[in-house]
């Protein structure tokens, strides 16, 4: 029996102390899940304020994106082509200013304010920020001359043909972005904040620290943890703040930027918060309870009535907690859900309002479309949605190419990562075509490869560029109708001579059969050559409507022949020389307009010509040559005068529209802007103006098609 007792003794001493050591094991694990529990809460929320702030900045830069896509980077000037995008920009995305810097220290401000005397964007950052990365960026807070607040500027440089020309800006003021980030509250303590990598306070509830203090300074611990800011994108720091508390600091990178959006939060808050949030304290709750059950063992059965009385109270105040906690958690389901759908009704209004189409594809195949689509393609939403783009593209796009061919050959570079802007002919509903400007990305949502299209109807806009090359045509009509009237001269006084000898020969008895003969002959090859250059000139006015193979040695051909008396007249020489040996060159674009790019220039080399002559009281020689020459891929045509050249200050700004070097009588400034326009615009090709020797030379680069 005493052997008994002391086995039983014994026994429930080592269960009591297995027991004590499972609990304090327990409770070590306990405490290791609630510290990474509280670490992975603390980084998810940073996380989730940055994604907010980077999607708020991507929105104003798209808008920016949009505002530099409207501007021609080759006429940045004080006009509505310029001024009306950046006012527009400034509506569309409530920014302060939206303005232009060009290397020539011009400003062209959206808001039409005027700076002070010596005043240079070039000098500003936002000019220097958009130099120095060469893409679309923001710069570090500033405080703005016109508003005297505190600003970041998004920036992107300008480029007409690769070329650098100048830098588009919008200033939004940065209690914007305050607002994005202070309105973050998860504690009664914690906040959020943006930190540049050296430190350097971005935004703050304590308007005092913003561009004025470093996060060193005001949180001395941090001293030696603030460079984790620049070997990682994210993570989590554990410090004691300047008031005793101990906090929990976490952070993340904004994308495509130097800045860190920071979540500081006391650790006992933050503890606090997870127990309601997470099943840890269960695990607490656990634990007492096998305290207790340890104190029954110990107690004996003579306590058992006690032990189960206190069991089954404790037991009751669990559940009530539980259920607490599991009201707790759903208040904070129900919250999260009504923000998820504000943000989704935010987004989906910004989706509907957009100016342009928007069309979502997967395999080709539509799967959303905005409001403007439906609209666009004068279909319902339910039966654009049942097509493909190709169901909504001719068979073949204006340049001749096979819309399918095409077609993927952009969707393969946008996979690739290119962002594809490109012309695009679609058609309505109707089977009426129209062309369009599309902008292509593809991108992965939910392991499903989609593309999203943005799509501008330019019917206006083609329609417009149609009119004007065929009003600077007619504007030609005057000095065609000098060229017609010097290429009928000679055939006329030829025809005055064949009408005076039939008048001699009358006279003089010596009117026979073979004379009457010669005159008719002659004078009916001369009425046939008058009637073929009147053709020749009607041709040349009439608007070319399709696009198709061009031979260059005939459009060459047919353009100094409009041009060949008044070269005669003038005494130019003007010879062609083939230097490709070939007897064809055939070239993809619309012939009419070909030709007459070639007569301006031919038109302009004979001017510069005569008032150069005039200056220097004759030329020896008078001389405008057509070389042609040829690569693999390109046709090559090159016409060289002896005029004396273009002033080097204005070789650039000879292809600028309604520039012009003559006087407003001679000439329109419209011709070598439209000449360009045609060259580069409708035919893919290249025209370039530079200085020789003596004159100038005009080089036109085209894409070969085969013969």
């Amino acid at each position: 029996m005493k052997y008994n007792s002391k086995k039983t003794i014994g026994l429930i001493t080592v269960c009591s102390i297995v027991i004590v050591i499972a609990m304090l094991v327990n409770y070590r694990i306990t405490q290791h899940v609630v510290e990474r529990t509280v670490i992975a809460q603390q980084e998810d929320i940073a996380g989730k304020a940055a994604n907010t702030v980077e999607i708020w900045l991507k929105q104003q830069m798209k808008i920016l994106e949009a505002a530099a896509n409207s501007i021609s980077p080759s006429d940045l000037s004080q006009n509505p082509a310029t001024m009306l995008p950046l006012q527009m920009a400034m509506k569309a995305g409530h920014f302060t200013d939206v303005y232009i810097g060009t290397p020539a220290g011009e400003l062209i401000d959206g808001a039409k304010w005027q700076p002070p005397p010596g005043y240079d964007p070039r000098n500003r950052p936002w000019y220097k920020r958009a130099v120095e990365t060469g893409t679309i960026s923001f710069t570090t807070p500033y405080i703005d001359m016109v508003t005297n607040k505190l600003v970041i500027a998004l920036v992107t440089p300008l480029f007409a043909d690769g070329k650098f020309v100048g830098v588009i800006g919008a200033d939004t003021v940065l209690e914007s972005l305050v607002e994005n980030v202070l309105n973050y509250k998860q504690s009664e303590s914690g906040f959020a904040f943006i930190v540049e990598k050296s430190g350097t306070i971005i935004v703050h509830p304590n308007k005092d620290y913003i561009m004025r203090a470093k996060l060193q300074v005001i949180e001395p611990e941090l001293e030696q943890k603030v460079g984790t800011f620049n070997t990682s994108g994210s993570g989590t720091i554990f410090y004691r703040s300047a008031d005793g508390r101990e906090h929990i600091l976490s952070s993340k990178q904004i994308s495509g930027s130097d800045w860190f959006l920071c979540v500081t939060v006391p650790r006992d808050e933050a503890y606090s918060m997870t127990r309601k949030t997470t099943m840890v304290f269960a695990m607490e709750i656990v634990l007492k309870l096998l305290g207790i059950l340890l104190f029954i063992v110990l107690l004996g059965l003579g306590c058992s009535s006690i032990v189960v009385f206190l069991f089954s109270k404790r037991y009751s105040t669990a559940v009530q907690q539980h259920r607490e906690e599991l009201s707790g958690i759903n208040k904070d389901l129900e919250w999260n859900i009504t923000k998820r759908m504000e943000v989704e009704t935010y987004y989906k209004t910004l989706f509907n309002v957009a100016n342009d189409a928007i069309l979502i594809s997967n395999d080709l195949a539509y799967v959303e479309c905005n409001q403007k689509a439906v609209e666009m393609f004068e279909l319902s939403r339910e039966q654009l949605l049942q097509k493909t783009i190709l169901d909504c593209s001719p068979e073949l796009q204006p340049d001749g190419a096979r819309s399918d061919e095409k077609l993927a050959m952009i969707l393969q570079d946008s996979r690739n990562g290119k962002q594809n802007v490109f012309r695009w002919s679609f058609l309505r509903a109707g089977g009426i075509e129209f062309p369009a400007s599309v902008s292509l990305t593809s991108f992965r949502l939910k392991n499903r490869d989609l593309v999203l299209s943005s799509i501008r109807d330019i019917s206006k806009r083609v329609d417009a560029e149609g009119q004007l090359m065929q009003a600077q045509k007619m504007a030609a009509v005057g000095e065609m109708l000098g060229a017609i009237a010097h290429q009928w001269r000679q055939p006329l006084n030829t025809l005055a001579t064949y009408i005076s000898s039939l008048q001699a020969a009358y006279y003089n008895q010596a009117l026979s059969k073979e004379v009457v003969e010669r005159v008719v002959a002659g004078a009916s090859d001369q009425i046939t050559f008058m009637s073929k250059t009147i053709d020749d000139f009607r041709n040349f006015f009439k608007p070319s409507k399709t696009k198709g193979p061009i031979d260059l040695l005939k459009a060459i051909i047919s353009a100094v022949k409009l041009m060949e008396a008044q070269m005669r007249h003038n005494r130019i020489k003007l010879t062609v020389k083939n230097l490709t040996g070939a007897n064809s060159l055939m070239v993809f674009g619309y012939e009419g307009e070909f030709i007459h790019v070639l007569v301006n220039i031919l038109a302009n080399a004979k001017d510069a010509i005569l008032e150069n002559g005039s200056k220097t009281e004759g030329l020896a020689e008078r001389n405008i040559d057509i070389l042609i020459l040829g690569s693999r891929d390109l046709a090559i045509v090159e016409i060289i005068d002896n005029g004396g050249g273009i002033p080097s200050h204005l070789l650039m700004k000879i292809f600028n529209p309604y520039y012009t070097t003559k006087s407003t009588s001679a000439g329109t400034g419209m011709g070598l802007y439209m000449s360009k326009m045609i060259v580069e615009k409708e035919m893919d090709g290249e025209l370039r103006a530079e200085n020789t020797e003596t004159g100038a030379r005009f080089t036109i680069r085209l894409k070969k098609m085969e013969a």
